[in-house]
């Protein structure tokens, strides 16, 4: 019922007006009587002619009024539909009216009729060429359907937008800066379109990256993966398909890399809005080439550049090299955990510590395990996984990139392995173990504070513990965990006693002591 209503409150003016024209038309001499028409005779003649025309045009506008009620509004609210094909409907619709109009009301031969119309459309189209140019070749969009309202297109050499609107001239491209492009149809015919939303919303995106020669392409390819593995699940970067690295090919200014990325504008931007949608790929783009260049930096090599390199003597080396214990050095000078160590200290540990390699999805460390060393990542990404629930399987809670620690408490107190750690991509780490550790801190006792301060800062940052301790002041409660962290630390390395023989862990004792 309520449906009805509705129909009726938007055919009401139709509705009214063919019912107008259709009672006028049986009361047509008493009209003529009523009005006064009878006395004038151009009136009189040209009446029943305006009572025709009025019938057959009021019920035109009634079918398209209707037509569109039942059939266009319903289908616009499943799939987005052109005006043009509204538009042409009409003039379908019209174009009987007007048969109908010559045949019946005038009484005239139709065939003579659109001839006449014929050599006027031959005339009008010769002086609207280019007009009828555009009116056809959007029909051919419409009907070839290469693409819809909504989708993403680009066009070579051309704008890149959002569809939003199909009419008989133009198509309207809403593009990412939020501006409207207006393409005429007709240069449509000569151009490569692309279309970004087909035959799936998902898109395949490529980055190239130029390493030299001299970088071994299975360092590469490790690096570069956990590069774009470490960036899945931001700015709509999509899991599945899964993204991937290959050689492309090999070019005078290096290797060439091709990063394989998949994204879904349509589910990427953060408020959903069409112009965010479309900044969705620079986005991604950006993201990537982020991650690209931090692990690039933190394995010690760079992009290649364009060069012409001439040699007097031996070629310099363009990347570090994890054999070399000089390189070792510089690796070591990066990461968090080791960078109160002296130069002398970090050349002793560099040359003590073992190099390991691990496959893709291979396990580093088991959960529960008790080991007596720990990692720091050189090149690839690990994922660590941990069980929320007692029973449930494990989840991961956290990534680890090129340059990270992790381990380092069963290597500093014993404590059993609180968390799996799986490669996600081929990764190379090396193993410290608690004698390199000890070896140090028994030379230099004040290196377990300063080693305890980054340990706690990480685990305050990971666990929210600042937040979990009510109102107690950060970074009271930073020294305490500090001080309980040395205090584990030297008993484990059987150090205990040597911490009365710096001054600089005096207040350390006292905080432990209260």
């Amino acid at each position: 019922m309520k449906r009805a209503r509705s129909v009726l409150k938007e055919l009401w003016l139709p509705l009214g007006l063919a019912v107008v024209f259709v009672t006028a038309s049986f009361y047509q001499q008493q009209l003529v009587v009523k009005l006064g028409i009878a006395t004038a005779t151009q009136l009189s003649v040209f009446f029943p002619y305006a009572l025709g025309i009025g019938i057959w045009m009021s019920f035109a506008y009634l079918v398209n009024r209707l037509l569109a009620i039942v059939f266009w509004t319903p289908l616009s609210r499943r799939v987005p539909v052109p005006r043009l094909l509204r538009d042409v409907t009409a003039l379908f619709i019209y174009g009987l009216a007007v048969t109908g109009i010559v045949s019946v009301v005038f009484g005239k031969p139709i065939a003579p009729f659109w001839a006449a119309s014929g050599v006027g459309a031959l005339v009008l189209g010769l002086a609207l060429r280019n007009i009828i140019v555009d009116i056809f070749m959007g029909l051919a969009v419409n009907f070839d359907r290469a693409f819809e309202i909504g989708d993403v297109i680009g066009l070579a050499s051309g704008p890149t937008g959002r569809v939003i609107e199909l009419n008989w001239r133009t198509i309207r491209l809403l593009t990412k800066e939020g501006n409207v492009v207006v393409i005429p149809n007709g240069k449509l015919d000569d151009v490569i379109l692309t279309n970004y939303s087909r035959p799936e919303p998902v898109s395949e995106f490529e980055i190239p990256v130029f390493l030299d020669f001299d970088v071994p392409a299975n360092r590469a390819l490790r690096v570069l993966n956990a590069s774009i593995h470490s960036v899945v699940g931001h700015a709509g970067i999509l899991d599945h398909p899964a993204p991937s690295v290959r050689i492309q090919g090999i070019a005078l200014q290096g290797v060439e890399y091709r990063i394989k990325y998949y994204l879904n504008p349509r589910q990427a931007g953060p408020d959903g809005s069409v112009s965010d949608e479309l900044k969705a790929p620079g986005r991604a783009q950006h993201e990537v080439l982020r991650a690209v260049l931090g692990q690039l930096n933190s394995a010690g090599f760079q992009p290649a550049t364009p060069k012409q390199d001439i040699f007097h003597a031996a070629r310099p080396q363009r990347q570090l090299d994890s054999h070399s214990l000089a390189d070792r050095v510089a690796l070591l000078e990066r990461v968090e955990l080791l960078d109160s160590l002296t130069e002398e200290e970090r050349t002793q540990l560099s040359s003590q510590m073992h190099e390991r390699l691990f496959k893709e999805g291979e396990t580093v460390i088991q959960l529960g395990d008790h080991g007596d060393s720990m990692f720091v990542l050189c090149e690839g990404l690990l994922e660590v996984r941990i069980a929320v629930k007692e029973g449930q399987a494990e989840r991961r809670v956290a990534r680890l990139q090129a340059g990270m620690f992790f381990g380092e408490m069963s290597v500093l107190t014993g404590e059993a392995r609180s968390a799996l750690v799986v490669a996600v991509t081929d990764a190379l780490v090396f193993e410290i173990s608690k004698d390199h550790i000890a070896s140090l801190i028994s030379r230099r006792p004040e290196l377990a504070e300063q080693i305890a301060r980054v340990v706690t800062a990480r685990k305050l940052r990971n666990s929210e513990a600042v937040a979990a301790a009510n109102s107690a002041d950060p970074e009271t409660e930073k020294i305490s965990m500090t001080a309980q962290l040395v205090g584990k630390m030297l008993a484990f390395f059987g150090l205990k006693t040597k911490i009365a023989s710096f001054a600089r862990l005096e207040r350390v004792k006292e905080i432990e002591s209260s």
